[in-house]
């Protein structure tokens, strides 16, 4: 892997993790970004290192699927208990 890729995606990972850590929602935004990058670290890593390109792909494509949804479930309960609390 490149250099600037690594060094871009160790500082992505530790912004996420600081921003998990005080309880921002910007975390899952700094993940989505990481996710992104590992899957364009992979797809341009495929004609040198296929396995390793694979690696990359898949962890990239399983971060994105993963904050996706929990920004997605989460965003259906918070509408949830905005519309309870609006009812009563």
């Amino acid at each position: 892997m490149n250099k600037l890729y690594l060094a871009l995606s160790s500082i992505l990972l530790v912004v996420a993790i600081y921003l998990m850590i005080i309880d921002s929602y910007l975390s899952s935004l700094a993940f989505f970004s990481l996710g992104i990058l590992y899957v364009i670290v992979g797809w341009q890593e495929k004609a040198n290192q296929q396995k390793n390109a694979l690696f990359y792909f898949i962890v990239g494509l399983f971060i994105i699927t993963v904050t996706y949804l929990g920004d997605f479930i989460s965003g259906n309960i918070y509408l949830s208990t905005l519309e309870m609390y609006e009812s009563n």
